[in-house]
């Protein structure tokens, strides 16, 4: 107790803030593999999306069920668990060579990243210095996007000049990276008091109240469709680099991966002074013209053109993420908050992990590019219908 009671503010803020971001970024490593993984063990794209879509699922039950864990059972007792589930999953991740312990793996990460965005989130919010209000956010907002840009670049730096041994060596580095972070965070300052009712807590609340109703089918439209992008660039982007694109160094897909997701929360912070209504529409707007970049380069089998495409649909989606929230809460009483983000991620990562199992089948059958163009197609399509029926809603409220 005495050791925890000497660390300094700074220091703890700064560990779990770089915790939080280290776990985010081991769920950015896997992707500028895949390809690797189709060509050395002969993986489906099926296996690739599926392992997505498996990633998924216990994340969001982690973020449903386990949500305010930390409340009652204190930071600690959460977020080092979940640092060590998600050193465990790159374990496992390391010994890939068949689909098995691909899809185990990433089970597994999604659980220990659903438990971390929960409790580390929570932590570096407790532990923020009172003088830079807006810092908890920034990196509690920015940690999942920035940390999948890392691992992606650090894992694709590393399988372009190893591609034998890096697939293993990625996995074991952030498996002891991820162990640190578990004790480090062990011996910080607790936060929360422990008190009952941690059983109860588990029950998920999903509840839109009803002064959010009528703007809520459209919102989550919009959202959804950055959630469906998001998971086709995480899944399939590398591949659509070598195999559509023309390139043939691996380091090319992680950089496919990491610009959208970079792009993404630099632009969100930039717009966060325009109005929830005109941030919703303009990002939407950005975002069509970046995935219509994205069809334009897989036409003409340009990776220039993709990557334009990519600042462009990341900023779009920085930009309409964050006002498609705001609007929303803002029309959510106070206490009613928890049950309208649980509503809305339940209904896009679930679209996510749907759209990515789909695209896999479909790619088996009538090939990559193909499907890539009409799951663009899609989103477009989710992302204007989202739009308009959100400013229709909010001209008529």
């Amino acid at each position: 107790m005495l050791r925890r009671a000497r660390i300094r503010p700074a220091t703890s803020f700064t560990t779990a803030s770089v915790s939080l971001v280290a776990i985010c970024a081991a769920a950015g490593v896997p992707a500028p593999l895949y390809v690797v993984y189709q060509q050395t063990y002969g993986l489906s794209t099926i296996a690739l999306t599926g392992a997505f879509a498996v990633y998924i699922l216990p994340l969001l039950v982690a973020l449903l069920c386990c949500g305010s864990l930390s409340d009652h059972l204190g930071r600690r007792r959460v977020a080092v668990p979940a640092l060590l589930v998600g050193a465990a999953a790159c374990l496992v991740l390391s010994t890939v060579d068949s689909s098995a312990p691909l899809i185990i793996g990433r089970a597994a990460q999604g659980l220990s990243i659903g438990l971390a965005l929960s409790a580390l989130g929570a932590f570096v919010v407790d532990l923020a210095p009172p003088s830079r209000p807006g810092l908890a956010g920034a990196i509690t907002s920015g940690a999942p996007p920035g940390g999948i840009a890392i691992g992606s670049l650090a894992s694709g730096a590393a399988v372009q000049l190893a591609p034998e041994t890096a697939p293993t060596v990625s996995f074991l580095v952030t498996a002891g990276l991820l162990t640190a972070g578990a004790l480090a965070v062990a011996v910080l300052p607790e936060t929360i008091a422990r008190r009952p009712g941690a059983l109860q807590s588990l029950r998920p609340v999903v509840r839109v109240p009803t002064s959010a109703r009528p703007l809520f089918p459209a919102v989550c439209l919009l959202i959804s469709a950055t959630y469906v992008l998001g998971g086709f660039t995480q899944a399939l982007a590398p591949s659509l680099s070598v195999s559509v694109l023309g390139r043939h160094d691996l380091f090319s897909g992680a950089v496919a991966v990491a610009v959208y997701h970079l792009a993404g929360p630099v632009a969100g912070l930039a717009a966060n002074r325009l109005p929830p209504s005109r941030a919703l529409t303009g990002g939407a707007a950005g975002l069509v013209v970046g995935i219509a970049g994205y069809i334009a380069a897989i036409a003409v089998g340009s990776f220039a053109i993709y990557l334009v495409g990519a600042v462009v649909a990341g900023a779009g989606f920085g930009v309409a993420f964050a006002g498609a929230m705001r609007v929303l809460l803002d029309r959510s009483p106070e206490g009613a908050h928890a049950g309208t983000l649980a509503a809305v991620y339940l209904f896009c990562y679930l679209a996510a992990a749907v759209s990515s199992l789909l695209a896999g089948v479909a790619v088996e059958i009538w090939g990559l590019a193909p499907v890539a163009t009409v799951l663009c197609g899609l989103v477009i399509a989710m992302v204007a219908g989202g739009a308009l029926g959100s400013a229709l809603r909010l001209r008529t409220a």
